[in-house]
């Protein structure tokens, strides 16, 4: 439950940073267009992990679930 809560804050910031970044790449002239695809490879990194972490937990359910005797022989 910690590392989901984790994640989805982690998530949260990463959005706003992509936000951010597309932002001062169309006001200023601050930043360039390989900040905002590294902003945007962050986020798909994060997005990727947090699926990872679901198919890890569903996991585990059925590995518990086959340990007690569930599923078919």
């Amino acid at each position: 439950m910690e590392k989901q809560r984790i994640r989805k804050e982690q998530l949260v910031y990463l959005n706003k940073s992509v936000e951010f970044t597309t932002e001062l790449l169309r006001f200023t002239s601050n930043t360039n267009y390989t900040d905002v695809l590294t902003s945007e490879q962050s986020l798909l990194a994060a997005r990727l992990n947090s699926i990872g972490d679901k198919l890890q937990e569903l996991q585990a359910i059925v590995d518990l679930y086959g340990a007690l005797g569930g599923g078919a022989e």
